[in-house]
């Protein structure tokens, strides 16, 4: 059976908190299982958002990161008075 219709902004607002609820471990073993077959497309849909945010994230922190051994290496050199300001 081949399904023919859109899927409306309640339903995906609704689905999308069903999923936030669940948690991504769960759709992901669940997902198969989603009826009717939108349900199961936004879920797939939602899982590679989460893992794409994931990974922003994690370049976010490594940004952050290098910034902040950069700045603590300049404070050291100010320190020892080899960079003066």
């Amino acid at each position: 059976m081949i399904e023919d219709r859109k899927l409306t902004a309640k339903e995906e607002r609704k689905w999308r908190a069903e999923f936030k609820t669940l948690g991504r471990e769960a759709v992901r073993a669940q997902f198969h299982h989603f009826q009717p077959y939108i349900k199961r497309d936004l879920s797939v849909r939602w899982l590679r958002e989460q893992e794409a945010l994931d990974q922003r994230h994690k370049q976010l922190m490594r940004v952050a990161t290098g910034v902040g051994v950069v700045l603590a290496f300049i404070g050291i050199l100010i320190a020892l008075g080899i960079i003066r300001l």
